[in-house]
């Protein structure tokens, strides 16, 4: 991290550590699902790649109130109001951080993948917003 701040507790800081989170949307009938995705802070917000078709980029159109469960299924939670970023920048800066972060596993398993589904226009960047007070307010991770 950058910078850790007055509000993140310990437990926050060492999930963050992880880059990984339980993204939690609602469906229509309202029941929250829980899929888990790596994340990156930028300036604050938690920012996550995935498929623009996907059913998480279907909820968020639907309803942009979420939950990111931080480094676990039952990690710290942060709510927020999510976006759907469709800027090609923005989406290779996020791939980048993967790389920063997941450097293994992006050259073994999924980096190539992503690299052509964005060149193919089919990956979205989901950036939240955490409600006040923002326990993460000003990180960038990786910086």
């Amino acid at each position: 991290m950058r910078r850790i701040i007055k509000n993140t507790t310990p437990e926050l800081q060492r999930a963050l550590k992880r880059h990984t989170q339980w993204f939690g949307s609602y469906k229509a009938s309202g029941d929250l699902t829980k899929v888990q995705v790596w994340l990156v802070l930028n300036g604050g917000q938690i920012e996550c790649l995935t498929p623009g078709s996907s059913y998480k980029v279907k909820r968020v159109r639907r309803n942009p109130r979420v939950i990111c469960y931080v480094g676990s299924k039952d990690g710290p939670a942060i709510s927020g109001t999510a976006q759907i970023i469709t800027d090609v920048s923005e989406v290779a800066r996020v791939y980048r951080s993967y790389w920063k972060v997941h450097p293994v596993r992006m050259a073994i398993i999924i980096g190539l993948r992503v690299w052509v589904e964005m060149l193919l226009n089919k990956r979205v960047v989901v950036r939240v917003q955490p409600d006040d007070p923002n326990p993460v307010a000003g990180l960038t991770d990786p910086a």
